[in-house]
Parts: C-alpha cells; structure tokens; sequence
C-alpha cells in the first residue's frame, strides 16, 4: 500500500532567492518503478537531507512487483542541482605526492592486476610470488574495489568520474582512460591536473562513438541519474562486443541499513534516486544487455562509523551506534558483513553479449 503522496513542489529558502525576490521551488515529480515500470510500491523510509537541509523529507519505496527500492517523489532534473553544493565532496580532490608506501602499493597492485586479472606484460615465477604476497598485503577493501577485469586493447571510461582518482590509477596500470562527469568546473579540474580528457554531461552523450570502448566503470553514480536503464543501455552501445561494465553502488539490502536506517551514511536523499539491492543490480544490468559475471560485497568502515556518528546525533538509543564509533570496533565488523555477504557496497562486472 503506497503511502499519502509528499508535495509535488517546495520552496527552497532564502540563500536561494531568485532576482526576483521569490525562493526558488524544488520541483518534485512521482515516477514508475525504474526496473520493471511497476505503479505498486511500499514505504521503506522517510528521511530529510542532512546535507543541505533543503526539500524536507523525502520518501524511498519498494517496487511490489520487483522489489526495486527508489526516491519517490523526486526531485525533477530541473530540480536536482540544488542538492549538490559547489563544494560537494566527490568533486573536490588534489594531487597528492605519493609516499613510499604508496609507490609500494602501487607497485603491488600492478603484480596482482598481471597475476590475476589478464593484464598485458605476463607474470614470470618470481613476479608470480610477489603477486601473492602483495594480494595478501593490500587487505583494504576500498582498494580491492578497483581490481577490474582487462579488456584489450583497453579503453576506459570511468562515468560519474569526480575528481579523477581512479582514472589516474586505471592509467598507471595501463588502460587508455577517459572520463565524465556533470560537473563542468570538475571535469576542467581533473583534465588540468592530470592532462586525462573527461566530457561533461552524462550518457548518452554526442561526442561519444559507438563501440569504442573496451571498459565502462560506475563507481557510486548510477544511483544519482534518473534513468539507470537508458544510462546502462547507452554504455551498453560505447562497448566493443565482449566489454565490461562495472558498477558500484550502496547496498540498501546491507546489514548497516537495518540497523541505521533513516541514519544510514550512504542513503543520501535526494541525491540518491535509486538503492539497489544484489539482486535488482544484476536484473538491471542483464536487463539492459549485459551479463552478470561476479557480485562481490565490499565493507565501508567508514560507513559504519559515519552512520554510526549520524545515529548517535539523532538520538538513537541502541547499543550499535555507540560501539561502531571506534575505528576498530567498525573495521570488525564490516569485515564481518562482507564475509556473510551482507556488506554497505555492491559491485557487479558484467559482460555485453
């Protein structure tokens, strides 16, 4: 049963007003399941914006039919903007000079990439062994996330780049990478410090030609377009026969979810439009002609701890939120979620066919 509808337009406040004295209205639209096109949905949650603290709250529903979890109302394309302060986070970065262990980890992760994942230069015995202790050594998690499958002869385009840290590593370990972002001051900011080209806008987009790529990689960003199918169709005709897409996305099927809820770091309303589970990521994907190779669970202690402070401000009462405060504490027990497959981020590789 769907709940009473939230208003189809809000007035933003003041810091916002137009030249002509009147708050700008957020526009808000409701929209069928973005899966399977479906009109019966269940409330999961009402949450507000702590970022911005604009538009009230905001609702996510469950599809009835195929369980597809997203922000319903949203905020129109006209609308969404407002939510995304100039200084939002994945947009800003610097260069950093990398430390010994850096250099080191780099260095490792390369050995693993050849051992591993078919990248060009094959491993001899000896590069072979490094490879395994390296694998052993670089235990982070958000590290692991961007071991991807080589596809000769190696055309990347990271979409919803953000500040470009990937598509530097992805380049050091050999691809040929471009990137995409909707941020213009951004996408100017990444090619100015690394030289890598990035295309403003997002898919389809013109400048873009078919079947010319051999890679497209989502690191948490099909959840903030509108269209995730038309957005996985369009990189779907970039690839070459047999390309790979990677997306990575929060998991609101996780174990963090259930216990934070409304207080869950990575839920971010409006921004986010879509929350996928493992199950609705892949029937996305292999809906719009991929399929499915792996679906791997990946811990965020970060997450945990984030959430953790949120539900702590907000008054929550359980014992969870206080204990996973301490780093150690949320290193524990996201790792524990990740091997019971229940972890805050879900990444699938699939293949065009």
């Amino acid at each position: 049963m769907s709940a009473v509808p939230l208003p189809t337009s809000i007035s933003r406040p003041d810091p916002m007003k137009s030249t002509t004295g009147r708050s700008t209205p957020i526009e808000l639209e409701s929209v069928s399941c973005l899966l399977c096109d479906g009109n019966r949905f269940s409330t999961v949650i009402v949450a507000s914006d702590p970022l911005t603290k604009l538009g009230g709250n905001f609702r996510v529903v469950r599809c009835s039919d195929c369980g597809l979890h997203f922000t319903n109302p949203r905020p129109t394309v006209n609308s969404i903007g407002m939510f995304y302060p100039d200084d939002y986070a994945c947009w800003t970065g610097h260069e950093k000079k990398p430390k010994w262990k850096d250099r080191l980890r780099q260095s490792s992760e390369h050995l693993i990439l050849r051992r591993y994942f078919g990248y060009p230069e094959p491993t001899g015995m000896m590069e072979s062994f490094w490879a395994n202790v390296g694998a052993a050594w670089i235990s982070r998690s958000d590290r692991r996330q961007d071991w991807i499958p080589w596809r000769a002869p190696g055309r990347l385009l990271d979409f919803g780049c953000g500040a470009g840290a990937f598509l530097q590593a992805m380049q050091r370990h050999g691809w040929d990478v471009c990137g995409m972002d909707m941020s213009a001051a951004c996408a100017a900011g990444v090619t100015e410090r690394t030289g890598i080209p990035v295309h403003v806008g997002t898919l389809p987009h013109p400048d873009l030609t078919p079947e010319s790529f051999d890679a497209v990689t989502m690191w948490n960003a099909l959840e903030h377009v509108h269209e995730p199918r038309e957005t996985l169709m369009a990189a779907n005709q970039l690839l070459r026969r047999g390309g790979i897409v990677v997306v990575g996305v929060p998991n609101i099927d996780s174990w963090a979810f259930r216990q934070f809820r409304q207080d869950w770091y990575p839920l971010k309303l409006p921004r986010h439009l879509t929350h996928f589970t493992p199950l609705t990521l892949q029937e996305t994907v292999f809906k719009c002609g991929f399929r499915p190779l792996t679906l791997d669970h990946i811990s965020r202690p970060h997450f945990l701890r984030k959430s953790a402070r949120m539900a702590v401000a907000s008054g929550q009462k359980l014992r969870w939120p206080r204990i996973l405060k301490n780093k150690h504490a949320a290193t524990a027990v996201a790792n524990w979620t990740e091997r019971t497959r229940q972890a805050e981020f879900i990444r699938v590789v699939a293949e065009k066919v």
